[in-house]
């Protein structure tokens, strides 16, 4: 009787571990599958971390060539401008200005330095603001030049030869500077003329002065910022 009890005692012993260990291992897998999980989980998070990483180094490095590359352009132009300016400083500030505008600088002068009322005919003054512009250009040779001819919205006198109206006045202006310019050795193919009437005014005012302004003469000069878009990879 009492051998029967003890080994029903050993056995419920033997059972009691058994199933401690069993749990015991079952926790240890739990915790080896969750603590695996994490690693998994970290390494994906580091993974990204280093893309992202990655991925801002190259941002970082594409606005410091797109900040250079513009830095360059301006350069470009101001150079540009001030040359133009110091060849041009000796003309009256009312009649002829010089600006940046657009990745371009404009050289605008008035009909007043460059033409008599209603005439396709450069003046003298005229002629030797466009020859000095010229000597500053043959030294730039890869900047483009637009010649626009600009008018008031008052109608051209009748029973002028060729001649009906302002678009036909703006363009002949221009088509006439454009010809000074070639015969002073600028290339025809830097060269293009245009005209513009008087739908591109600078003021829309109806007073006399207003008028004056839009009667005018653009030298639209582009440079070659081909190396500058190397720089950002937009031209191999």
């Amino acid at each position: 009787m009492k051998f029967n009890f003890f080994k029903a005692s050993l056995s419920l012993v033997l059972c009691s571990s058994l199933m401690a260990s069993c749990v015991s291992s079952k926790k240890y897998e739990d915790l080896q599958a969750s603590k695996e999980a994490l690693e998994r989980e970290q390494a994906a998070s580091k993974q990204k971390v280093d893309e992202l990483s990655t991925s801002l180094k190259d941002r970082e490095q594409k606005l410091a060539e797109m900040e250079r590359a513009m830095n360059e352009q301006q350069k470009i132009l101001d150079n540009l401008k001030n040359e133009v300016n110091s060849a041009l400083q000796g003309f009256n500030q009312g009649d002829l200005s010089v600006s940046v505008k657009d990745g371009k600088v404009y050289v605008s002068m008035s009909d007043k330095l460059l033409f008599a009322t209603g005439s396709t005919k450069v003046n003298t003054g005229g002629q030797k603001a466009i020859n000095q512009l010229v000597d500053v250009l043959k030294k730039n040779q890869e900047v483009g030049v637009m010649v626009e001819g600009h008018t008031d919205d008052v109608s051209v006198a009748g029973g002028m030869k060729y001649m009906s109206d302002n678009w036909d006045l703006s363009v002949l202006r221009a088509t006439e500077i454009t010809r000074m310019m070639t015969q002073k050795g600028l290339s025809p193919d830097r060269v293009t003329p245009a005209g513009r009437s008087y739908y591109m005014p600078v003021d829309t005012g109806r007073t006399p002065e207003a008028k004056a302004k839009n009667r005018r003469t653009e030298i639209i000069l582009t440079p070659d910022f081909s190396e500058v878009y190397k720089i950002i990879g937009l031209q191999s």
